[in-house]
């Protein structure tokens, strides 16, 4: 169990963050507390178990279980799949974006992250949304709905349920830990029809609202992709004193590509060609509308930049275009689209695909009464923190190399909780220095 003796190096109150989450019920009548039945399933997440079933009966009534399970949670027993879904189903989604709120503030005062920052004083945040649940048969409370005609003239309805999520990453993408996660669901009483541009950026502006509340003093800058680059969630930025880079697109930004085209003498290059003989070819222009305005002073302005990349043989092998509010000139536009580029290494490699294809099952329905798809995504996204963190931790490489991926590691660990009893390696953590390196 090194991924939670490391935990608790770092996080000494990791376990009286998990007992301090609300919980409603008379705790005289009740087997287990909320910090045991949140603590089981985070260790299903860990261990990449398939189901929250098949996790209870593998290690419920276990004494091997029991036993290293005992030093990090004291448990009697670990509860079954119904006793898990039921005691969560009321927990707050606050809660578990404070419980992100605490993992990233000890990170913050370990000074963890100290230098990754970008441009030496920002840190980047990765935005963009993803599908949950989806289902044609069942319900899930707040469900949004989408309806599809059939062949026969018949209409069906797709229930669907999504998150939007805020990760913290670099300039190289080497990590990307979860910060913050926003529901896109029914926020009324109405049904609502599924639609992802409206849905998504209303979750946005709701995102920023409560991460501005949790996070008043970080200096953020916020990577997106087109579906963001609207006035409507740049004038909150803007008005939060938080940066941004996000795609730009032709077929979006109409008004942007326009004048950029009327002012096209104001392009400026830098060209530079790397080890491999790849041409990498980037323009950009200062002060540019994002959209149309009717007065100068209500204008939002922004810069663009587009990179081209070209191969030895002449063929363009990659090109993309961004919007940011930072003014850029010939020594930090590199880092600008580097930072750029981040987006989708970071949130859909690391953090999307992770949850859907390496383990964590988070299109698998877990539960979907009360706040259940909320809860089980919040407590994956701190496993995915928790997770990240390990793997950059100098000492546990080896332990991954010799395992041969981290997704067999961490079933290896799963067999072994409940098979044989883990005994500590009696080597104390003094200090816990993290590599944030290709840790994929």
């Amino acid at each position: 169990m090194q991924i939670m003796k490391m935990t608790h190096r770092i996080f000494p109150e990791f376990r009286a963050w998990l007992s301090q989450l609300p919980d409603s019920r008379l705790k005289q009548k009740c087997l287990y507390s909320v910090g045991q039945v949140a603590f089981c399933a985070l260790m299903m997440f860990l261990t990449r178990q398939r189901s929250l079933r098949s996790f209870c009966l593998e290690n419920r009534d276990s004494e091997w279980t029991l036993h290293n399970f005992q030093k990090w949670m004291p448990m009697h027993n670990v509860p079954t799949d119904d006793e898990i879904r039921y005691v969560l189903a009321d927990l707050p989604t606050t809660a578990l974006n404070d419980l992100l709120r605490k993992i990233h503030g000890g990170l913050e005062r370990k000074k963890v992250l100290s230098d990754q920052k970008f441009l030496d004083k920002m840190e980047l945040v990765s935005l963009d949304g993803s599908g949950q649940l989806s289902s044609y048969n069942l319900c899930y409370d707040n469900a949004l709905t989408r309806k599809t005609i059939l062949a026969d003239g018949s209409e069906r309805t797709l229930f669907l349920h999504g998150q939007l999520v805020a990760t913290l990453t670099n300039p190289t993408a080497a990590y990307s830990l979860p910060l913050f996660f926003e529901p896109i669901e029914r926020q009324g009483t109405e049904a609502v029809v599924f639609d992802k541009n409206d849905c998504e950026i209303n979750a946005a502006k709701r995102l920023l609202f409560k991460l501005k509340t949790l996070y008043p003093k970080r200096s953020f800058c916020f990577l997106g992709d087109n579906l963001f680059a609207v006035t409507t969630i740049t004038e909150v930025l803007k008005e939060k004193s938080w940066h941004f880079i996000f795609t730009a697109k032709p077929e979006r930004n109409r008004e942007l590509f326009s004048w950029a085209e009327m002012l096209k003498e104001r392009w400026q290059t830098v060209e530079i060609v790397d080890q491999d003989g790849v041409r990498k070819t980037y323009r950009f222009m200062n002060k540019l509308p994002l959209a149309q305005f009717l007065k100068e002073e209500n204008a939002i302005w922004v810069n663009l930049i587009e990179l081209t990349e070209t191969g030895p043989d002449g063929n363009r092998t990659y090109f993309n275009a961004w919007v940011t509010d930072i003014e850029i000139n010939k020594h930090n536009v590199l880092s600008v689209a580097q930072g750029g580029r981040a987006r989708f290494a970071s949130i859909e490699n690391r953090v999307f695909n992770e949850q859907k294809n390496l383990g964590f099952q988070m299109e698998h329905n877990f539960g979907r009464f009360g706040n259940l798809p909320n809860v089980f995504f919040g407590l994956a996204m701190v496993a995915q923190c928790l997770t990240q963190l390990f793997c950059a931790w100098g000492r546990a490489r080896p332990w991954i190399k010799n395992a041969g991926s981290i997704r067999r590691y961490f079933e290896q660990l799963s067999i072994m909780i409940s098979r044989t009893v883990i005994e500590d390696d009696g080597v104390p953590i003094i200090y816990c220095k993290f590599e944030f390196g290709d840790t994929s």
